[in-house]
């Protein structure tokens, strides 16, 4: 039977204002149930792998302060493997987002070597690696889920902050952050007043029922006295990890009008800004920028216009470009295949400046972006108010018109429904219905 070591469980959730980013935690404990759905998981996976009696079972989970070296040091998997096991993922997973209560597993043969890897960032999902004669195979397990639309409406209270307001119409503590966020990127909150109205839609998924995966607001809406009418609507791609995934005015303004252009159409993050331990060989380095997994030859765009200062090749940054912008700021895009502007060029928001590549010292191919600010320093990219575009067009306007009306038709589905409770811990009472 595998053991699993939960030793805490920390439920957070970072959330995204127009601004500021800000951390807001959940008001109840999901740990106990967790723990139970974990331990019943592992030993379905165990089960149906039916692994031989020579293999052992390493399992862990992420402690506070661990990186992914040390989960994989304590379960016994040598340096050798870790790397084959991280950049395996790391094209599917964003392993820097590691947080506490995470298992990880992994099956050893009787040499060591590691016949099979899973990682469960929540009870629903499951990253698994698998040894074969030509190296490790990726794989993703989705376990059914439950998809809930809530309806939560009201009005400012006199006296009551914004979140104040959100949490006492019933809105979860864990999508107030994100709820709030998507208001205040539209409506201009100093003129709004109290008794101004919102209705709110948002859809959350559940793993047997119970335990919360995540959520999103589909729909915003305003409706002020001095501020006026807005609505907000969440805009889907295909891809997921698409940069033009955000809300939208119905006419595909950007709730965001003023704000950097991402440098890729899509983005997975393999490294984070700041001090890092390095997955593979556990050396504690400070990382100037932040990593963006991506296909060779993938188009990067300039995140602002600027003038080329730095168009060049050295051994560690590959082929690098630099662009500095009129704040007298910079940004680096480094690694590139190949450089498509040279120095003393002048280059237009999100015009393509060079090609995905892994030049340089690079274990993979991805782009590496940095930033400086005025003065010189290197700054987190992430600091930066960032969108795809100010206004949609084309193929992804007319998508866009599409899902609002279904977001509109989900709206009167949901507005239909029996009122329930919003939680166990108010008297509130919501429209809420279960997808099927």
């Amino acid at each position: 039977m595998i053991r699993l070591v939960c030793l805490s469980i920390v439920a957070a959730v970072c959330l995204l204002g127009c601004n500021e980013e800000e951390k807001i935690q959940s008001l109840k404990s999901e740990g106990d149930k967790l723990r139970a759905k974990i331990d019943s998981l592992s030993a379905e996976v165990e089960k149906a792998q039916q692994l031989p009696e020579n293999w052992t079972i390493e399992n862990d989970t992420v402690r506070a302060g661990d990186g992914l070296f040390q989960v994989l040091l304590r379960m016994h998997i040598n340096e050798k493997e870790r790397g084959k096991l991280v950049l395996g993922m790391q094209d599917s997973v964003e392993l820097s987002k590691l947080r506490v209560g995470q298992v990880f597993f992994a099956a050893l043969d009787s040499t060591g070597s590691v016949q099979r890897f899973r990682y469960a960032p929540n009870p629903a999902t499951i990253h698994m690696m698998s040894k074969t004669d030509t190296g490790y195979v990726y794989s993703r397990i989705e376990k059914p889920v439950t998809r809930r639309q809530s309806i939560f409406e009201g009005a400012l209270a006199e006296g009551s902050t914004l979140n104040g307001t959100l949490f006492r119409v019933g809105i979860p503590g864990r999508m107030v952050g994100i709820v709030s966020g998507v208001l205040q990127c539209k409506v201009a909150f100093p003129m709004a007043r109290p008794g101004d109205k919102f209705r709110i839609l948002l859809e959350e998924e559940f793993y047997q029922d119970s335990i919360w995966i995540n959520g999103k607001v589909v729909y915003a809406e305003f409706d002020g006295r001095v501020v006026g009418h807005h609505e907000a609507f969440k805009y889907e791609d295909p891809d997921p990890k698409s940069t033009f995934n955000a809300h939208y005015t119905e006419s595909g303004d950007a709730l965001i009008f003023d704000g950097l252009r991402y440098p890729l159409d899509r983005l997975h993050i393999t490294s984070p800004f700041g001090t890092r331990i390095h997955p593979i060989t556990g050396q504690r380095k400070t990382h100037h920028g932040i990593d963006y997994g991506s296909p060779s030859g993938t188009p990067i765009y300039a995140v602002a216009e600027g003038v080329v200062t730095v168009s060049g090749y050295d051994e560690y940054s590959g082929n690098k470009v630099a662009i500095r912008h009129r704040d007298n700021s910079e940004s680096w895009y480094m690694h590139m295949s190949a450089r498509g502007v040279g120095v003393g060029a002048r280059v237009a928001a999100r015009q393509v400046i060079g090609r995905v590549g892994s030049t340089g010292r690079s274990t993979g191919p991805h782009l590496h972006l940095g930033f400086k600010n005025e003065k010189g320093a290197w700054i987190n990219p992430a600091s930066k108010t960032m969108i795809a575009a100010p206004k949609l067009t084309g193929e992804r306007l007319a998508r866009l018109q599409k899902e609002v009306a279904e977001i509109r038709q989900q709206i009167d589905l949901t507005l239909a429904a029996p009122a329930v409770k919003a939680n166990d811990s108010t008297d509130v009472l919501v429209r809420m219905r279960t997808l099927k």
